[in-house]
């Protein structure tokens, strides 16, 4: 996005341009009502004319204190602002902003300041390793499907258990594969317990591409609709993706201009790909690389990426085995890595045996990661 310094903005033909936005030369005024209307019209539905007057909607929204989702707090903080001081008088829907700290203990301290921004909302902030409290299901699951040595000692605690089995997986593709499984899970479990009608994630158009493409290379691709696509989910629960029309970019300028100072919202930039060993860069590092770097040039391609997955036909969500991990519908299409064996020919078998069986079914994706257990040790003579 470049930055202008003469001509007035196509759009009110006033102001003096500032940025150069898909080709259209705009004012920071209307690059912002750009931005925003890209977000409210995914809203459209549950704008006032629209909304139920005895039903007022509750959506989860997940925090990350990142670009996006700190950008799609703020827009939908706007518009609830616009709603209550309008004739109208109320707001059409609630949010409720869910903060997971991923490494560790959350950071308080940010959640305080963006609590202090933007006090229409309630907020929670939970650790990832909470899990264990909101999805007791996952107890069962990770003491199965843990390496060969992995044993789940419910005395310890629950950062302790967590480590230690992220520990069993032996490569960064499967650890953050998992990683993205757990978080899932929490945010779903927590959005039931407090009786969310939806789940507002911030994704961006460059970040639901990398998405789909990482989901199609780690054999991911059948839940790839679920995963990027707005509706109903095998969670039970509605996913929308508001930001879904606006690339990563774009909402770094809008953050960088529009957004609180006191919020400190920076684009974290990832590691370097040149930097990091094959050892210690997953799939979603190494795609999410390209698609930021080659997104600015190439919009319509990584747009299309997008919008082709919208158009693939997902099969309700509600039938057929579901993934003791992950969740999703299995496809019991798929072979390799895996043979197929248990009932039914749902359940994939690693070739060597050397996993503890499941009880329950697992999917092509999951049974893939699973490839990535740390094998047992060699006998010592």
């Amino acid at each position: 996005m470049a930055v202008k310094s003469m001509g007035f903005c196509l759009d009110c033909k006033v102001a003096p341009a500032t940025q150069t936005v898909r080709k259209r030369d705009l004012c920071q005024q209307c690059f912002f009502l750009f931005i925003g209307s890209k977000v409210v019209k995914r809203m459209e539905k549950y704008r006032p004319r629209n909304a139920e007057k005895n039903n007022q909607r509750k959506f989860l929204l997940p925090l990350s204190f990142g670009v996006s989702s700190s950008t799609l707090l703020h827009i939908l903080n706007l518009q609830l602002e616009r709603q209550i001081s309008s004739g109208l008088g109320r707001r059409t829907y609630d949010i409720h902003v869910l903060n997971v700290g991923i490494c560790g203990q959350p950071d308080s301290h940010r959640l305080d300041l963006f609590r202090e921004a933007y006090p229409l909302h309630t907020y929670t902030q939970v650790p990832l390793n909470s899990i264990f409290k909101h999805d007791t299901a996952i107890n069962d699951v990770i003491s199965e499907y843990g390496g060969p040595e992995f044993r789940d000692e419910q005395s310890k605690t629950d950062q302790e258990r967590l480590d230690h089995f992220r520990l069993s997986l032996s490569t960064a593709a499967a650890r953050t594969d998992i990683d993205g499984i757990l978080l899932t899970r929490l945010v779903v479990a927590i959005g039931k317990e407090l009786d969310c009608d939806a789940i507002l994630w911030g994704d961006s158009d460059t970040r639901l591409a990398s998405k789909a493409l990482s989901n199609v290379a780690k054999g991911r691709g059948f839940s790839a609709p679920w995963d990027v696509c707005d509706g109903m989910t095998p969670w039970g629960i509605q996913f929308n993706f508001p930001m879904r029309d606006v690339f990563k970019f774009e909402l770094s300028t809008y953050a960088s201009l529009a957004l609180p100072k006191s919020l400190n919202v920076v684009d974290s930039e990832r590691p370097s790909v040149d930097n990091l060993s094959s050892k210690n860069l997953s799939i979603e590092d190494l795609l999410a690389h390209y698609v930021e770097t080659q997104g600015e040039k190439y919009q319509g391609i990584m747009a299309n990426i997008v919008r082709t997955i919208d158009k693939l036909q997902a099969p309700p969500p509600d039938t057929g085995d579901k993934c003791v991990l992950c969740g999703m519908p299995v496809d019991k299409s798929g072979e390799d890595p895996s043979t197929l064996g248990g009932s039914g020919g749902s359940q994939y078998v690693l070739e060597d045996r050397r996993e503890r069986p499941m009880t329950g079914t697992l999917c092509y994706g999951c049974a893939r990661t699973r490839l990535d257990l740390v094998p047992p040790k060699p006998a010592s003579a």
